[in-house]
């Protein structure tokens, strides 16, 4: 069954959060529109309006403050990979961001675009996790600062108000004290969904190997993403060797939760994410800061 969909695009930020202050059912924010065009089509999702607001040019940057760094919601993939600021001081998300499809869909998927969507398999939002983030968002009223963690509260379902758009993400950007990376699994090499990824950031590094603070995400095992706490436990503030990392690497099974689909099995999800969370965290310990060259 066909039905119309009317288009409404906004020259600037306020007319935008103006028509969502309306809120009007059926209002669907759209960006680069590489899921929810799909969605439209495959009839998972019914909407009677899209809001286009990629022409907002407020909304797509990428800049630093003092040791933070912000994203704007319509920073495209592209835009992530090719700037000096991600790659300096958010590598783990610039790996994220070259393995989600293909050149084609990096220069128009959106970073607000991802958050928006809410997939459990949604390749930045492990980085970041692991890298502290907090989500702002905006309405007529003003603006919400909400911590990543808080901000997906369920599958697919997200903190954002019916008259509210995502500004941006800001956290604070490594340095070169810290180390982090970014692990896809997936069915091929390129322009697959992942089966499983690990985001791993170590932060502040002493001169005996050990770190301050460890954070560990994992992505596609549960309805949302998941932190292993007690993994990042057992990495904290003790001298890391390899023997720690599969240690603190077999940790993770007991906070999953995964399910069985067309890519794997939930039996499967369980075993590969403890490989590849030790791969994530030997290649942050070990492996060449292949982002500094």
């Amino acid at each position: 069954m066909r039905y119309e969909i009317e288009v409404i695009t906004p020259r600037i930020l306020a007319e935008a959060l103006n028509i969502l202050a309306k809120n009007e059912p059926g209002t669907r924010i759209v960006a680069g529109g590489s899921d929810v065009i799909v969605q439209l089509r495959d009839g998972v999702l019914r909407a009677k309006k899209l809001l286009n607001i990629l022409p907002l040019k407020e909304l797509r940057f990428i800049r630093s403050d003092r040791d933070t760094v912000h994203i704007g919601s319509l920073a495209t993939y592209s835009d992530i990979v090719h700037s000096p600021i991600t790659q300096d001081h958010a590598w783990p998300l610039v790996e994220a961001a070259k393995q989600i499809g293909a050149v084609q869909l990096q220069n128009t998927a959106t970073l607000g675009g991802n958050l928006g969507n809410a997939s459990p398999a949604g390749d930045s939002i492990p980085s970041l996790y692991a890298l502290d983030a907090t989500v702002s968002t905006r309405s007529r009223d003003g603006t919400r600062k909400i911590p990543i963690e808080q901000f997906f509260q369920s599958y697919r379902k997200i903190d954002l108000k019916p008259d509210e758009l995502i500004e941006e993400v800001y956290f604070k950007g490594l340095g070169n004290r810290d180390r982090g990376c970014y692990v896809k699994l997936g069915l091929r090499d390129a322009n697959a969904i992942s089966i499983v990824d690990v985001a791993v950031v170590l932060r502040d590094e002493r001169e005996d190997k050990s770190f301050k603070e460890a954070r560990v995400a994992l992505g596609a095992v549960a309805p949302t993403i998941r932190r292993s706490r007690r993994c990042e436990e057992t990495l904290e503030s003790i001298p890391l060797t390899p023997d720690l990392l599969k240690k603190a690497a077999n940790l993770v099974a007991d906070d999953v939760s995964p399910i069985d689909d067309i890519r794997g099995s939930a039996e499967y999800r369980k075993e590969v994410v403890v490989s590849i969370t030790y791969e994530a965290l030997y290649r942050a310990v070990y492996a060449e800061e292949e982002h500094r060259g």
